[in-house]
């Protein structure tokens, strides 16, 4: 019998003192990861966040295929060996923001565009926050297989990259194309 942990966040966003405010979650968002996996709720969370900014308005397939990206990239020698480095990869700057205590990146100098962008980085979409998460919960646990034949790297079809002319393609899914 395979060793399973159900995880409870209850997600709070951020009050600002405006009237309009993100619903929010009002029950527990609970996701299931097996214990085998050496995966950490954390590695979890820090998927889900780059399936939320980089595939949140795309179908299922669209965002198993940009979590799948990052979880090819952790066992490849060429990249990070956690989720979370992966994710995070990218030039940081010397300064600490005080009141947040983290570390800055620097604009436009990281693999996933939405972590220097200078943009929040706090999902504001609950709806959308609870879907990642169960993307991320069900790629880590290899309930949704890879779409993108191995893909290490991916861009919006809005651009064209000039490295992507050195890579082989492995096909559109939904608004991104992949390459490895």
């Amino acid at each position: 019998m395979k060793k399973s942990i159900l995880l409870a966040a209850i997600l709070l966003v951020g009050c600002d003192g405006k009237e309009e405010q993100t619903p929010q979650l009002t029950t527990p968002l609970v996701i299931e990861f097996k214990f085998e996996t050496g995966i950490t709720y954390r590695e979890v969370e820090c998927l889900a966040k780059n399936i939320y900014f980089e595939a949140r308005g795309e179908r299922m397939q669209g965002q198993v295929a940009v979590a799948h990206v990052a979880i090819n990239r952790k066992t490849d020698k060429r990249f990070p060996n956690t989720i979370c480095e992966v994710v995070y990869q990218g030039e940081i700057s010397n300064w600490f923001l005080t009141e947040q205590n983290r570390i800055v990146p620097l604009i436009n100098r990281c693999q996933f565009s939405w972590w220097c962008d200078g943009k929040s980085d706090e999902p504001k979409d609950m709806w959308a926050w609870e879907r990642a998460m169960g993307v991320a919960a069900g790629v880590i646990n290899d309930i949704y297989k890879d779409p993108t034949e191995g893909a290490l790297w991916y861009h919006n079809l809005d651009v064209d990259p000039d490295w992507n002319q050195q890579l082989a393609s492995t096909g559109q899914i939904e608004n991104h194309l992949f390459y490895r």
